[in-house]
């Protein structure tokens, strides 16, 4: 069975980035193909094949997802950098439909407490749709084609509500991921220590809309989270039994620990270079989540 990475994007802005963050799946996964979808140009040799998208629609992963040449696909977002290994949730895969990570910002009234027809219990997780893996099937082509169909015809614009949705109706095997397979919010993870696996993948929508300001983008995880927070996720990194082969590592403690003062967020250092910028303000005002300083 075939197992790889895609992306997919439209526009020059997006493709960019999307070439900024496959650099980081090669990194960490250098024998692993990823192929791009999109509707620019791109030869970059990061990617094993770019496919060029049919339309330029809001959504490309529908696309992608269902044009996908692998038995086995992990879907990416492109504002994200991989920070490990990720060939263990092609396991998962052999053995699952899909796989994806509940959204830590559960509690949002903009997308994670948005319904799309009828009310879901609050135990069933809404997923990220940012991180998806996923096992070619005659159903999971079936599940494709029906997310993208209600999507297209809703007017709401966002479509991890469908994704829930028909995900608590259907009969596919879905593996949710741990957290650390697609940290959305830092914070969240401040508090854990090496007695917990360390984070895989680090997603930030501030990537999006510093990517577009292209002389103060950050082009490292060091630059969006700072140099000590990166320090303290190598040393959790190295301490990690599921990453290292060595059963008994000295512990690391928690970030909070070591830094008790000291917030982990994305919006601190390097989203203030933009605070004066009002286009921004008016972009991040619309998500209705406000600036933490530290």
């Amino acid at each position: 069975m075939t197992h790889g990475f895609i992306f997919a994007v439209t526009g020059p802005d997006y493709t960019g980035l999307a070439r900024q963050a496959a650099a980081t799946v090669a990194q960490h996964n250098p024998d692993i193909p990823i192929d791009l979808y999109t509707d620019q140009p791109c030869d970059d040799p990061v990617f094993a094949k770019v496919h060029q998208l049919s339309t330029s629609g809001p959504r490309p992963r529908f696309e992608a997802l269902l044009r996908s040449r692998f038995d086995r696909t992990l879907y990416l977002d492109a504002d994200l950098f991989v920070i490990a290994p990720l060939d263990d949730v092609f396991d998962v895969l052999k053995h699952f439909d899909i796989a994806a990570i509940h959204d830590q910002r559960g509690n949002m009234g903009t997308h994670t407490l948005a319904l799309h027809s009828k009310p879901i219990p609050a135990a069933f997780p809404q997923y990220n749709g940012g991180v998806i893996g996923l096992r070619r099937s005659d159903a999971t082509r079936a599940f494709l084609t029906q997310w993208q169909s209600e999507f297209e015809a809703s007017e709401s614009g966002i479509d991890q509500p469908i994704l829930r949705e028909l995900l608590f109706d259907s009969d596919l095997r879905i593996a949710t991921l741990p957290v650390q397979y697609n940290v959305i919010d830092p914070d969240l993870i401040r508090s854990f220590d090496s007695r917990t696996p360390a984070p895989r993948i680090l997603h930030s929508s501030l990537l999006r809309a510093g990517y577009k300001k292209s002389t103060s983008r950050a082009q490292t995880p060091q630059e969006l989270y700072g140099a000590p927070f990166m320090a303290f996720i190598q040393a959790w990194q190295e301490a990690d039994g599921t990453l290292q082969n060595r059963p008994h590592p000295a512990p690391v403690p928690s970030f909070a620990d070591t830094h008790p003062s000291q917030k982990v967020h994305p919006e601190n250092d390097f989203a203030m270079r933009y605070r004066k910028n009002t286009r921004l303000r008016r972009w991040w005002s619309g998500l209705k989540v406000p600036f933490i300083d530290s």
